[in-house]
């Protein structure tokens, strides 16, 4: 089982030429447990849960599809499962 947690690097400053506060910060987290089903075969499952992947233009519904600037935030959710065969 294991646990990850990472950020990227962001902007925490504009320069003079540009407004406002970027407010650009986001997080990334998985989680995983490994399944050994033969002595040749593992599976591991795992989700994720991605805060802000766009940084600051998340939270503009502007930038992301929507009717005009607002407060919202994206985030995204998911999960995979992965095999593996040894030979």
């Amino acid at each position: 089982a294991g646990f990850a947690l990472g950020q990227a690097t962001f902007l925490t400053k504009n320069p003079s030429s540009l407004r406002g506060t970027p407010n650009d910060g986001n997080f990334a987290w998985e989680w995983w447990y490994k399944f050994q089903v033969t002595d040749n075969i593992s599976v591991t499952p795992a989700i994720f849960y991605l805060s802000q992947p766009l940084g600051g233009l998340g939270k503009n519904t502007a930038f992301v599809g929507g009717s005009g600037s607002g407060t919202s935030s994206v985030n995204n959710f998911g999960g995979i499962i992965k095999t593996t065969f040894k030979f």
